[in-house]
Parts: C-alpha cells; structure tokens; sequence
C-alpha cells in the first residue's frame, strides 16, 4: 500500500474501534475500496496500539483514579465496597476478564468467518439494529441514571464485548448498548465501554506483534499508521461522549445499516458460495 492508503486505513481503524460502528466491518470494506492485501502485522499492530494509547487518554481521569484505589482496595478489601473509584477497579477488570475470555473461546469462529463479506455484514446489520435499540433504551432517572452497573451487569457487558470480537460486531458498541439498556449514565456508560477495549486492544496488538514475519513496510509507513490511528481514534471518542450525552448513538445505525446492506450485496454478487 501508498502512505495515503496507509493512512486512511488506520485513521478508519482508529476511528471504528472509539466509535460503536465496528472495526472488522470498517476494516474489510476499507480493504475492498482501497484494493489493500490483508494480514499486514507491522501495521495491524500499530493500529491497534495507537488506539488503545487513545483510548486510555479519553478515559484517563476515570482510569487514573480506579487504578490508584485499586491498588490500595488490594490491601484493603472494604474499599470495594465504600470507594467508588475502587469499586470501578473491580468491576473493569471483571468486565475485561469476561471480554478476553469470551473473545478467546470464539477466535476460530472468527479466523473462519472474518474474511468472508456475508459474515461481516450480517454481523453489520446486527450491530446497526442494537444501536437503533438505543432510541427506545429506558432513561431512569431521568438524564442522571446509574454510574455503574451492578456486578452481574458489567459480567454481562464484557461477555457482550467479547463476542462482539465477531466479524462486523463493534465491541464498544456491543457494551456501550447493553450499559444503556442497563440505565447508566451515557457519559459513564462510554467511559465504561471504551476502558473495556484497552485490554482489548492491547492484546490484539501484542499478538499481531507475536506474527511479525520480519518484512517490515518502512519505519514511514509505521509510524504514519501510529499517528493516523491515533488521531482517529481521540477524535472518535471525543464525538462518541458528544453522541451519547445527547442521547443520540441510535443515529450511528443509519450509517451502519447501509454499510451492512452493501456487503450483503457485494457477497451475494460474488461468483460461487460466498
């Protein structure tokens, strides 16, 4: 690939793991529109690194202070219980624990299908349908809601998240629906989702890391892919916490929906079993 492609190609994966529209969906149709190879590691790593260095800068406040009282709620246990910020140590790492393991279990459903355009937009589809879901989402209390979920909740919004891992799933999406429907506060409800995918994140990179065949694109081409991805995913999140606060993440289904549609026509234009 050209830098040019290299670069939007990672700002649309930056942009699509912040945003709830799904990044395997994203990447395959980008991949169709640029003609671009699959399976670059050097780049697919970077991507996925930027991302979640973005995301954590989003959510650095909320992950700064569940961190810190964590590690003092591991000497003292009580803490989870009276400390909210200790509290959401807890229940984020719950939450990753049940996305990672979630997303493990399901990884060769998605080496088998992630290639595949029907797969990917099927799954498309779905994810438009939930965030349309979200227009009709319960507000308790109003705007003010919960600011977390219960223990069971989170448990459920990362097993969400993780199967989300799924061709054209959006796993912030998957977590950010669930949370609403949940009665959490939007802010907090995104916050919460985007902390989910770090862990996420981080893993998918180190394991792309892991697959470095030694055939590197150029120390350009990298860093370009780090810088785009990066900037794509900040500004994504950044508009995403604009969406939800308005209570408007149902509007990312009109693109989302449309997307689905067109790789369901593209797979059954292909020539044999799509």
């Amino acid at each position: 690939m050209g830098l040019v492609d290299v670069a939007v190609l990672a700002a649309v994966e930056g942009a699509a793991h912040a945003l709830p529209i799904s990044a395997t969906g994203h990447d395959a149709a980008a991949r169709l529109w640029l003609r671009a190879a699959d399976g670059d590691a050097w780049l697919a790593a970077a991507q996925a690194l930027a991302a979640a260095a973005a995301l954590a800068l989003a959510v650095r406040r909320r992950l700064r202070g569940a961190l810190a009282e964590g590690a003092r709620a591991l000497a003292r246990p009580s803490l989870f219980r009276t400390s909210p910020p200790a509290r959401d140590a807890a229940l984020l790492a719950l939450g990753a624990a049940a996305s990672l393991i979630v997303a493990a279990a399901l990884r060769p459903y998605v080496a088998l299908w992630g290639s595949a355009p029907l797969a990917v937009g099927l799954g498309l589809l779905a994810t438009g349908a939930a965030l349309a879901s979200t227009a009709i989402a319960p507000r308790r209390g109003g705007r003010a809601g919960t600011d977390a979920p219960s223990l069971a909740g989170m448990i459920a919004a990362g097993a969400a998240h993780g199967i989300a891992a799924l061709p054209g799933g959006s796993r912030v999406g998957a977590a950010l629906v669930l949370l609403l429907w949940l009665g959490v506060r939007p802010a907090r409800a995104v916050e919460i989702a985007l902390a989910l995918s770090i862990p996420a994140l981080l893993a998918s990179g180190l394991a792309d890391a892991r697959a470095l065949d030694g055939r590197a694109p150029g120390p350009g081409a990298v860093a370009l892919s780090l810088l785009a991805a990066f900037v794509g995913a900040a500004a994504a999140a950044a508009a995403l916490r604009a969406l939800a606060e308005r209570r408007r993440t149902a509007a990312l289904a009109l693109w989302v929906i449309p997307l689905g549609l067109a790789m369901v026509a593209y797979a059954r234009a292909l020539p044999g079993p799509s």
